[in-house]
């Protein structure tokens, strides 16, 4: 009965590892389709301009991507920047970043946050402060008053070197999500360092 076992697990065993050889290398362009993808996004959205991506060059957890357009001019620089202090663990976050320091974009690649409160962190701070607005009739703001002023929570076009990239709950410039203090600290935890690494 004991080799009948020691069999199967070597078997299963020998499944695994050649599954896991197989896999290797799509999983591995996936992830670098991912990242192409987000840098692309960070730093010139959905523009057909044609950038071309220096070398990676990595900064303790942080990995720059600096791209040029096809005249050789610098467009910006795209930083993966991590955090391990959200509510669910790790928040992976590629931020593009203008020359002058101001952001351009920025995609959440990786996180386990909360499902319908810390994963509003992927569009949450791209919205612009009307898009949190209550949306009232001109008759609900007379018989209810006036929708309450929308928050300031789109960090795009905010520069980091000039703007208090924290919470306004801590004396900041943004807004968190609603019911996700920590996840919003963490998310700016990871663009203040992106931009602190590009300076």
């Amino acid at each position: 009965m004991a080799v009948v076992l020691l069999v199967i697990a070597a078997v299963a065993a020998a499944l695994l590892a050649s599954v896991n050889s197989m896999t290797v290398e799509p999983i591995a362009k996936i992830n670098e389709d991912i990242q192409n993808n987000a840098i692309r996004s960070v730093l010139v959205g959905d523009s057909d301009v044609e950038l071309s991506v220096a070398a990676p060059v990595q900064k303790g957890e942080l990995i720059l991507f600096k791209a040029n357009d096809a005249a050789g001019n610098l467009v910006g620089t795209a930083v993966r920047s991590v955090d391990h202090n959200g509510f669910g663990g790790d928040l992976v976050v590629m931020v593009g970043f203008a020359p002058d320091g101001t952001i351009l974009g920025y995609e959440v690649l990786e996180h386990a946050e909360t499902p319908g409160l810390g994963a509003q962190a992927k569009d949450w701070f791209k919205q612009s402060a009307a898009a949190s607005d209550k949306g009232q009739s001109k008759l609900a703001d007379i018989m209810l008053g006036a929708a309450s002023a929308a928050g300031n929570h789109n960090i795009v076009g905010m520069n980091p070197g000039k703007s208090n990239m924290t919470v306004s709950k801590d004396g900041g410039d943004v807004d968190a999500i609603t019911a996700s203090t920590i996840t919003s600290r963490a998310f700016l935890r990871t663009v203040q360092a992106a931009y602190n690494a590009i300076k």
